[in-house]
């Protein structure tokens, strides 16, 4: 087996964890409020990284420019925050599959954003994304059925914070150490997430086995784990290939929630959400302006 072939392998795997996420949460919320499980789960995921990573994760820089990296990288981890909490927030009303499916649409609001914000050129392939994922998101809401929740809402606002977090990472965020970056975010979500779960959630949650189990696997397999496994792969892999590994998160997401029982998908949402993940490839597929760094995991 080539060095290529193990790497996509440790990236497949990374997202069929990632697209298990949304199942965990969504079951997770019944027992805990949506700030105290982010807030642990990233406190876990930072605290891991530290371990790990001894003092290579704290090497922002020295003096002058470390301060200045550091407000950096607090700046792009209050974007990963908003994503988090509105994504969670969202669970609390819709499903599993609707959240992942509606999540991946922040792929096709990347190039908006930086069209709107920055006047980047959109090629053809990203109009075809964009276009697909606008129709598979139609069929997702089930036009025939219940229609748009809060959930849904909440979730499609995530999906742009997500796509204003790749864009402040490759915009600003290049010129940090990979390592430090990502534990400053972890701990800038934890930190934003803490105060909010004491005012809203009450001091003392009611942790359970379960609970405690779904927050390591959040917190270690999926960010942590997950970030070391992606940044040791995509040493051996193209950043296109990776892109299109990491698009079937959503599918899995679906496919895992369905397998389990969790909910039931119609014709139409498995249509949608298949055409919405078909978009997403197809924009992928397009070779990047700029090197983009997408190890934080959804």
């Amino acid at each position: 087996m080539t060095a290529r072939t193990r790497a996509e392998l440790a990236l497949l795997g990374v997202t069929l964890s990632w697209g298990g996420s949304f199942l965990v949460v969504k079951d997770t919320l019944a027992t805990l409020g949506p700030f105290t499980l982010i807030a642990l789960r990233f406190a876990l995921a930072a605290a891991a990284l530290a371990l790990v990573f001894g003092r290579a994760a704290f090497a922002l820089g020295a003096d002058v420019r470390g301060r200045s990296n550091l407000r950096t990288a607090a700046a792009i981890g209050g974007l990963l925050f908003a994503g988090f909490a509105l994504q969670t927030a969202g669970l609390t009303t819709t499903t599993p599959a609707r959240s992942g499916f509606i999540t991946a649409t922040y792929v096709g609001m990347v190039p908006l954003l930086s069209r709107v914000l920055f006047g980047r050129r959109l090629g053809a392939r990203t109009l075809a994304s964009i276009a697909g994922a606008l129709a598979g998101l139609f069929l997702l809401t089930d036009p025939r059925g219940a229609g748009v929740n809060a959930g849904d809402w909440l979730t499609l606002l995530s999906a742009l914070a997500f796509a204003a977090h790749l864009i402040a990472i490759e915009r600003y965020g290049l010129g940090i150490s990979a390592r430090a970056l990502s534990l400053a975010q972890m701990a800038t979500v934890a930190l934003a997430a803490a105060p909010l779960a004491f005012a809203l959630e009450g001091a003392s949650p009611q942790l359970s086995a379960r609970s405690l189990g779904a927050i390591a696997y959040l917190g270690l397999a999926c960010s942590a784990l997950g970030f070391l496994a992606q940044t040791w792969a995509q040493r051996h892999t193209t950043a296109t290939r990776a892109g299109l590994i990491f698009s079937l998160e959503s599918l899995f997401a679906a496919l895992l929630s369905v397998a389990v029982g969790a909910e039931s998908i119609t014709i139409w949402q498995w249509a949608g959400g298949l055409l919405l993940v078909a978009g997403v490839i197809v924009g992928e597929s397009e070779p990047p302006s700029l090197e983009q760094n997408r190890g934080l995991g959804v």
